[in-house]
This record gives C-alpha cells, structure tokens and sequence, in this order.
C-alpha cells in the first residue's frame, strides 16, 4: 500500500505547468532557404539554392582551371557548358565572402 502511494505522489509531482501561448520562435523563421545544388545535365550547368552575384569556376579533377564566369544572380542560374561526357569536373562558386564548392560528372 505504502509503495502505490509513494509511486502516486512521484507520479503527481512530475508533472509541470506549462503555460501554453500562441506564438512560436520558429514563426518569423524563413523556410524557404534552399540548399544550394549545382548539376550538369544536357551540356547545361543548373545552379539552386544561392542568391545574388557571384564568380563560377570550374575545374578538371586534378586542379586545371576549365572555365571562369561572373553571374550577376545566381538564382536558378543556368548555362550551357560544353563539357566532355563521363569525366569528373570540381566547381567552386564565390559568393559574397563564402566558397561553396560541388563535383560534377558530366553526362549527356
């Protein structure tokens, strides 16, 4: 008797009040931040995910640079590319202060 009363007030004492409210931190939070993805399809270069303007390079694997461009918005950026099919290319994007840097292998 003793034990389920003892394990009753343990029961009862851990609960907390919580007070609920309407407003949640995560309600001003933008969620529409993409992750930024880059993909050569079709002879085309397909950037996701970044914003504003910024420097495309693009290198072979063992660190030839292939091909430099300035984009003016990398928002949905796409070009065409001329790349040779099956091999593995480095690109590395500059954007205001900060380097994302992605592989590709190109394939038609």
């Amino acid at each position: 008797m003793f034990n389920r009363l003892f394990f009753l007030a343990l029961f009862l004492i851990s609960f907390t009040l919580v007070k609920a409210t309407q407003s949640s931190p995560l309600k001003n939070y933008e969620f529409t931040q993409q992750i930024p993805k880059a993909a050569y399809y079709k002879q085309n270069l397909h950037v996701t995910g970044l914003h504003g303007s910024g420097i495309i390079e693009i290198y072979s694997i063992i660190g030839n640079k292939i091909k430099e461009i300035k984009v003016q918005e990398l928002y949905n950026f796409k070009t065409y590319l001329n790349l040779e099919s099956g091999n593995m290319y480095i690109l590395r994007i500059k954007l205001s202060g900060n380097i994302h840097t992605f592989k590709l292998i190109a394939s038609q």
